[in-house]
Order: C-alpha cells, then sequence, then structure tokens
C-alpha cells in the first residue's frame, strides 16, 4: 500500500484550487501526513504596468489576501487534526509548486486542475499540466 507523508497543496484561490483543497486535506488525514499549502503570485500575469506604485500596491494586495488565505487553510487543517504549514512566493507557479515540492521530499502535490485563469472545460490548465509534467512526485489533479 502506498502512504503518504508529505502532502503539498497549491492554491490560488479558485473554485477548483478549493476541491483540490478539500481532497488533499482528506489524503492527509488517512495518511496522518502532514501538509504544505502553497500560494504563489504569478508575476507574469499580474505583471509590471506603466506606474511601479501601482504594480507594488497590486502585488501588496494579492500578497495580503494570500496571508489570510493561508491563515485560515491552517486552522482548517488544525481542526481536522492535521498538522500543516505554509509557503508564499512570487516567480512561475509551476516552477516554485515543483522546486518547493522538491525541497520538502513531498510524497504527492494535490491541486486543482485548473486555477484562476481556467475555465470550466475538461482540460487541464496551464499550470497544473506543467506540473504534472516536470514533478518528480505523483500528481493528483481534481
Amino acid at each position: 500500500m502506498v502512504g503518504y507523508e508529505t502532502i503539498l497543496i497549491p492554491t490560488d484561490g479558485s473554485h477548483s484550487a478549493e476541491r483540490g483543497i478539500e481532497h488533499g486535506l482528506g489524503i492527509a488525514r488517512d495518511n496522518d501526513a502532514v501538509v504544505h499549502f502553497v500560494r504563489i503570485i504569478d508575476e507574469s500575469r499580474h505583471g509590471a504596468t506603466p506606474a511601479l506604485s501601482n504594480y507594488e500596491l497590486a502585488l501588496e494586495e494579492l500578497e495580503e489576501e494570500a496571508d489570510s488565505e493561508l491563515t485560515e487553510l491552517i486552522e482548517q487543517a488544525e481542526a481536522h487534526g492535521i498538522d500543516a504549514e505554509t509557503y508564499f512566493d512570487r516567480g512561475f507557479p509551476h516552477e516554485e509548486i515543483v522546486e518547493y515540492a522538491e525541497s520538502i521530499d513531498a510524497d504527492l502535490i494535490v491541486m486543482g486542475k485548473h486555477g484562476s485563469g481556467g475555465s470550466e472545460k475538461p482540460q487541464v490548465g496551464s499550470v497544473a499540466d506543467r506540473v504534472l509534467r516536470t514533478a518528480d512526485c505523483p500528481v493528483f489533479t481534481v
């Protein structure tokens, strides 16, 4: 039987990510695993605007939202008796997710099929697709 000790769950605040969180927490509870919630601000998607101050203000707002979401996720995990940690950064989400998974020696990545830029079509979004193709550990998309 395959067991998981360390599960990485990326989030971007989307409905698809919420479904990934639900499934990831269930898998973590069943395996007594530690969860790492990861939120990456996609700088390519929120690229610099002509006014640097507007760009920085937008990033600060996104960071505040991310911090709030990660705090809520820690509380949610703890309510289910699951040990959890968080990681936040800026960059290219697929690269940051895979690098962080490697750094914590994740046994599994659980993520939504498509995130905040996705659609309701039955296809895999670009971030999930890139993580699927480049991660060394199994990736479960929801």
